[in-house]
């Protein structure tokens, strides 16, 4: 029980100081920014639904029923590395 209380522990300290830290280096929220698109691309190449269906949005129905779910999640997958590259680029240049 006690390695339970250290991760609780843990995350109490990242949820309380993380924003702080974000503030002080506002570089490390592109880092952020880049594992959260890290994910959503993992989620495209491993078919999960969640990263693609779009309930109640018309426009991306609209696409999905287009291109099908395969060519829909590939062309959202090549927006997803655009926009890791742009973070990536943002993080190194400043």
């Amino acid at each position: 029980m006690e390695w339970i209380n250290k991760i609780w522990t843990t995350l109490q300290q990242i949820f309380s100081e993380g924003p702080g830290y974000i503030k002080e280096n506002p570089k490390s929220g592109y880092l952020v920014v880049i594992l959260i698109l890290l994910v959503w691309l993992a989620g495209l190449r491993l078919d999960w639904k969640w990263t693609y269906t779009r309930p109640g949005s018309w426009g991306g129905n609209f696409w999905l029923d287009l291109l099908g779910p395969n060519g829909f999640r590939f062309w959202l997958g090549v927006i997803v590395v655009l926009a890791i590259l742009l973070s990536a680029y943002l993080f190194f240049k400043t």
